[in-house]
This record gives structure tokens, C-alpha cells and sequence, in this order.
């Protein structure tokens, strides 16, 4: 009998999903290989990561999805993924990838295939899981567990398998270890081996509810309904646009409060309209207000880049049709280091619960200064 708790700190929605893994390890029922499937941002690998931590009695109440690639760490977790071949070798392992392959869970467990090679850098090439890879992996599943009684394999894109390793992955699952659980993830059921399937337990992941996707929101946003319909219940996708759109609102945000700083130059009436812009600001609430924060510092830093052709190492890309040559011979030598810094001291006063309306009145007129003094 399995007597950890099961907790699903951060995972979106898919209630009746949890219920049927809940009921697999509260009646020791769990099969030794399972098949999820679904889109990746329906969810599948991080309640597979959780559901594998339970079964190695390694979850937490601490447990967070910031964490995940933290607490995965486990020497009896292990990790099968698509990959491809490294410099001159001749075999491409998951372990290869092991450090990327962290920091991916930390950051989007929500990622499909494309964000996994763009985050591995091979977005030109098809990744894929290699008949040595599985060979790999049956010699490790045979090795005695390093802590507790159990194994556990969480194999991530297994339609990305392809046919030599599926058979020697059949062959696997056809006389596997003991106390060893494989869990299988697949966005397209129909690139498996029909004898593939038929040896696993079978869970449909399907879309995540609306009212989950809209609980994952933060309170204050606005246009909720119309990004989670874009997102067809995807929290993937949602959080792409949920970026996409703090990034507007943030360019538009700054790029207004700059052109209003060049106004107020010899014109002090201007002052009242700067100051309507920091107000503006501070009613934002905190967490959007230092993340609007981060994306000055990120904004005045590229701008200053470019006025020494160093465009490769720029990240900028605007949502507003805005052109970052118009700014920056304003941002240069002179005021660069003191822009960065404003708005840095601004973010941590921000974090440190300070008055936002003082702290952004202070950021509208030293902003002014900065800004003209170059223009100077």
C-alpha cells in the first residue's frame, strides 16, 4: 500500500484525472506501465511528475511547480525525452540534455515538442528517442532502486520514438522489472505500435476547463474570457499569451510615459500628464507593477545596445509597432547606468511594499530628467 499523500501543488485543473491516480495508489493498483495522452498543455507531464514523486514517496507539502525541476532530481526518477546528436557523437542520450532538461521543467512544464527544442536550441531538427536510448534505459531499469523499493521512468514524447526503439521498448514492457512503473507521454496516439498501447493503461488528457484557466489568472487582469478562448484550454498556450500581453501593456505603458518625459521639457504644464501616468502605475497591482518594472530595465538596456550595432544580443520585440531606433541615441553613456538603476531601486521598493505613488511620481520625474539630459 502506497501511504503518500498525493499533492498537487500548481497543477491547473484535470480534477478527475487526479481522482483516478488518487484511486490507483490508494488501492496499490497502479499498473507498471501507463500511456498518457493529450496536448502538453493539457497538463500531462507535471501531473506525471507529481504522480511519479508519489510513487518514490518523495512529495511534499512544500511541493511547487517552481520546483519541479529541483524535487525531479531523484535517483530513482529517471527521464526519457527527444533528443538529438551533440557535435561529433554518434548516439544522442537524454542525459545529454540533463541540465536543459531541469531547467525546462522549472520554467514550462507546460511546453510542447517546439518549446523543447527551441529551449535546447535545434528548432531545424527533428528530435527523437533512439533505439540506444532504450537500450540505455533497460540496463539502468534492471539496477537496484538507490533509496526506496520502487523505479520509475516518466517517458516524455514517446510519438517522437521511432520504430527500432519502439520494438526494444516493447520487449521492455513485456517482462519489466519489479516494483519498476513506466509512464509514457504522448501528444498523438496514432505514431504508436498498436502492440505498444495494448501493454499500457490508457489516460485521455482533454482540455482544462475555462473556470480552472480563469482560477490560474490573477485577480486584477482584464480580458480574461477572451484569452482563455484563444487558448482552447490549453494552459500552455495561455500563458504564451498572457505574456504577450503583459508585453504589450508594458511597452505601451513606458513608451507613453517617455514621450510625455519629452514633453515636459521647458513645459511644465506637462508635469500634470506625467504625473496622471505615474498614477496610472500605481494603481496596477504589485506583482504587474514589478514585472512592468523588469521590463524597463530589459527595454533601456537594448535600446542602449543599439547604438553600438550589437542588434545579436537584443531581445526587444515589440507589440505596438514601435521602433526602438526612434529611443535609442537617448539612451546612451550618459544616463544609461541611471536609467537601469531607477528603475531597479524603483522595483525594490516595489517588492519591499513602499507607497506606489510615491515611488512612481519619484520614477515619472527622475525619468524626465534622464531622459532630457541626453536629449540635451
Amino acid at each position: 500500500m502506497y501511504l503518500y499523500p498525493m499533492i498537487w501543488t500548481n497543477i491547473v485543473g484535470q480534477e478527475n484525472i487526479k481522482r483516478q491516480l488518487e484511486q490507483l495508489i490508494s488501492t496499490n493498483q497502479v499498473p507498471h506501465a501507463q500511456l498518457f495522452v493529450g496536448l502538453s498543455g493539457h497538463g500531462s507531464l507535471p501531473l506525471s511528475l507529481e504522480f511519479a514523486l508519489t510513487l518514490l514517496g518523495a512529495t511534499t507539502e512544500t511541493s511547487s511547480m517552481h520546483s519541479l525541476g529541483k524535487k525531479t532530481q531523484h535517483p530513482d526518477l529517471h527521464f526519457v525525452y527527444p533528443v538529438v546528436k551533440r557535435d561529433t557523437k554518434k548516439v544522442a542520450y537524454s542525459s545529454d540534455y540533463s541540465s536543459e532538461w531541469f531547467a525546462f521543467l522549472n520554467e514550462v512544464p507546460y511546453g510542447n515538442y517546439n518549446d523543447w527544442f527551441e529551449a535546447i536550441n535545434v528548432v531545424n531538427k527533428q528530435g527523437i528517442i533512439g533505439v540506444g536510448e532504450i537500450e540505455k534505459l533497460h540496463r539502468k531499469m534492471f539496477l537496484k532502486p538507490y533509496l526506496g523499493e520502487n523505479k520509475v521512468c516518466v517517458l516524455w514524447g514517446v510519438d517522437k520514438m521511432n520504430k527500432e526503439a519502439s520494438n526494444a521498448f516493447l520487449k521492455l514492457l513485456e517482462e519489466p522489472p519489479k516494483k519498476t512503473f513506466f509512464i509514457l507521454l504522448a501528444e498523438d496516439r496514432e505514431l504508436l505500435l498498436p502492440t505498444l498501447i495494448s501493454r499500457c493503461q490508457q489516460i485521455n488528457f482533454p482540455p482544462i476547463l475555462n473556470k480552472d484557466l480563469e482560477a490560474s489568472l490573477p485577480d486584477e487582469m482584464n480580458d480574461k474570457n477572451l484569452l482563455i478562448s484563444q487558448s482552447e484550454g490549453d494552459y500552455g498556450r495561455l500563458q504564451k499569451l498572457l505574456f504577450d500581453a503583459d508585453v504589450q501593456e508594458h511597452e505601451a505603458i513606458l513608451i507613453k510615459g517617455l514621450r510625455t518625459a519629452f514633453k515636459a521639457k521647458g513645459n511644465k504644464s506637462i508635469v500634470i500628464d506625467l504625473m496622471e501616468w505615474s498614477n496610472e502605475l500605481s494603481v496596477l497591482g504589485r506583482e504587474t507593477q514589478m514585472s512592468f518594472l523588469n521590463y524597463g530595465t530589459q527595454f533601456f538596456r537594448d535600446a542602449f545596445l543599439l547604438n553600438y550595432s550589437l542588434q545579436n544580443l537584443v531581445h526587444y520585440r515589440s507589440k505596438n509597432n514601435f521602433d526602438l531606433k526612434n529611443i535609442a541615441p537617448f539612451i546612451n553613456s550618459e544616463n544609461i547606468q541611471n536609467l537601469v538603476s531607477l528603475f531597479e531601486t524603483s522595483h525594490y521598493h516595489i517588492s519591499r511594499n513602499a507607497n506606489p505613488k510615491m515611488v512612481f511620481a519619484e520614477l515619472g520625474l527622475q525619468l524626465t530628467r534622464l531622459i532630457n539630459k541626453a536629449s540635451s
